[in-house]
């Protein structure tokens, strides 16, 4: 009996010393959480978290890991931009909240623990950054700003479509689903070059493919929500995508356009979306590097 209970106790020690352990790990290392410069989401200034979903996938399914390797991207990347001579995560006050669980057998009761999720921060007063998963996360929280907000929406197709293979809520209708609560004049969309001949006629009340000028006067002074598709880019430079498009973006000329939305208006939420794993891991550096670049540019105002 009391070799037991010397050995019970003795586990029980053993047991404690390393959760103690791993408690006070002093040199923690830890690349599922995005890089974060505060460990109090009470005194961040942006609260990402991510939404692993990627239910209406219809091409290339995957985007639910999107979240995961952008955060790993962003740990292995430089915090430290040399373009503006600041470091990110000295400038912004940033917290990782985690991934948002969604109902996968239900896009729309997933959009509407987005939306719950984006009013909690709202409430909060801090910023919103989304990490995705397929488009249709981003309705979630505009649903959430309402009528509050314009969108500024960089994507390579219209997600226009009023229903599609039977789902009006899916990664190319929410657009459609958006449009309905805030109208078309108050969208604008960049990068757009494929879609059907009905979402081209649906699209002629917004602001598509604008010039610099065009784009400046829709933004100037008005509250916006980004959303980013990394497929807005071609393939060369974000292979990792659920719905490849050919003659895209290239990420230089798409940083200027996000630095003059960011200088010239309010940007209140943001999502980094369609994100999904490939070897060359090229698409969510990028995606890491973009959200880091436009933190900083928001930063500067």
């Amino acid at each position: 009996m009391e070799i037991n209970r010397l050995w019970q106790d003795n586990l029980k020690t053993k047991i404690k010393c390393f959760f103690v352990q791993l408690f006070f790990m002093k040199y923690e290392f830890i690349t599922s959480k995005f890089p974060s410069s505060v460990e109090n989401i009470r005194d961040a200034e942006v609260i990402v978290f991510g939404v692993p979903y990627d239910a209406t996938v219809d091409f290339l399914p995957g985007t639910r890991f999107g979240p995961k390797i952008i955060r790993e991207a962003a740990n292995f990347i430089e915090p430290f931009d040399v373009e503006l001579g600041k470091n990110v995560l000295e400038e912004v006050k940033i917290f990782d909240l985690g991934d948002l669980e969604p109902v996968r057998g239900d896009a729309k009761k997933t959009v509407e623990r987005v939306e719950e999720q984006v009013k909690e921060i709202i409430k909060m007063k801090k910023f919103p950054l989304m990490l995705g998963g397929e488009h249709l996360i981003s309705l979630g929280a505009v649903k959430a700003f309402g009528k509050d907000a314009k969108i500024v929406c960089f994507d390579a197709h219209y997600d226009l479509k009023e229903v599609w293979q039977g789902c009006d809520y899916a990664h190319n209708t929410w657009l459609r689903r958006a449009a309905e609560i805030i109208g078309e004049k108050n969208i604008s969309l960049i990068g757009v070059r494929t879609g059907d001949e009905f979402e081209y006629d649906f699209s002629k009340k917004m602001l598509v493919n604008p010039s610099i000028e065009d784009l400046a006067k829709f933004v100037k002074e008005n509250k916006i929500y980004l959303s980013i598709d990394m497929d807005v880019f071609d393939p060369a430079y974000a292979p990792g995508v659920g719905t490849p498009e050919p003659f895209g973006l290239v990420p230089a000329y798409v940083l200027p356009i996000i630095e003059l939305i960011a200088k010239t208006s309010n940007i209140i939420g943001m999502d980094v979306v369609e994100v999904r794993p490939l070897e060359d891991r090229k698409t969510e550096v990028l995606a890491a590097r973009l959200i880091f670049k436009s933190l900083l540019y928001m930063s500067q105002i």
